[in-house]
């Protein structure tokens, strides 16, 4: 899934708001882009969980990009399934 989030970003706001995520779902693999404020988390949350975690972490959710919800275990390439 990917989420825009509201204001600025420091180190300190992006680590804080990665432990919040782990801390629901340490499998998970999360990507910031601080110029855009979007942050990519593929893992096995759902989006309120998401939202939960970000909110806890000291920020906000601005708006939802893609909802998507991706497995960071498991992608599908064609009929291939493969692990991660």
């Amino acid at each position: 899934m990917k989420l825009r989030l509201h204001g600025p970003y420091d180190r300190e706001r992006v680590r804080s708001v990665t432990h919040a995520l782990l801390q629901m779902d340490v499998g998970a693999r999360i990507n910031f882009d601080m110029d855009a404020k979007l942050v990519r988390i593929e893992g096995r949350l759902s989006l309120d969980d998401a939202k939960t975690a970000i909110a806890r972490g000291g920020a906000q959710v601005a708006s939802v990009v893609d909802g998507t919800v991706v497995d960071a275990v498991f992608r599908h390439a064609g009929d291939e399934v493969l692990a991660f």
